[in-house]
């Protein structure tokens, strides 16, 4: 009976180290696989903040270029110059330097500021991008201007560097004025280094 006892337990004795290195490489060799593709997917999903953005710029410029702005100060009646159409916002780029941290835009008081709030675009969350109107024509402020049509006249940047190492990602989209007047983008955005 005790040698039976002796031969289960030596039969039960567990793995071999030769098997715990067989599973040990396995993991490591999985790992391998999947850290680099979990910071990629990671990094993807911080893009997304880029391309929302600048469709809202583009949406925030079409309603100001199309809707009518009126003078402060009160104006006569039967004057043709009360309304106007067909306005551009200046060129103008958000103070923060992109890194791979959040950061909060201050909206009070900058001269950088007037152009996002003309064309309605005044985040409050945490963004990762440094975010630029370019005017295209010069133009800005300037209204009833039938000259730019078939030209582009803005052109709407993100720029980020989601790894922090100096290497920059640009997300861009122009914008055009159409031979109806009114502006149109371009149906996709250009992006370089999306991942950088």
């Amino acid at each position: 009976m005790m040698t039976k006892l002796l031969k289960k337990q030596k039969n039960s004795e567990g793995f071999t180290l030769i098997e715990l290195m067989i599973v040990v490489a396995i993991i490591g060799v999985l790992a391998a696989i999947a850290i680099p593709a979990f910071l990629n997917y990671v990094k993807r999903s911080k893009t997304s903040e880029a391309p929302g953005n600048l469709k809202a710029l583009f949406t925030g410029a079409a309603a100001y270029y199309s809707g009518d702005q009126t003078a402060q100060a009160l104006i006569g009646r039967n004057i043709a110059s009360a309304n106007n159409t067909r306005c551009l916002a200046a060129s103008s780029t958000t103070p923060t330097a992109p890194t791979d941290q959040k950061h909060t835009l201050d909206w009070s008081g900058d001269a950088w500021q007037a152009a996002f709030k003309t064309l309605n675009w005044q985040v409050s969350d945490p963004i990762y991008y440094q975010y630029a109107i370019v005017n295209s024509i010069d133009a800005a402020g300037l209204c009833g201007d039938g000259s730019a049509v078939g030209t582009q006249v803005y052109q709407f940047n993100a720029v980020g560097d989601l790894d922090d190492d100096t290497e920059t990602s640009l997300f861009q989209l122009a914008v055009g004025v159409d031979s109806g007047n009114t502006l149109y983008r371009n149906a996709a955005i250009y992006t370089e280094d999306p991942l950088e």
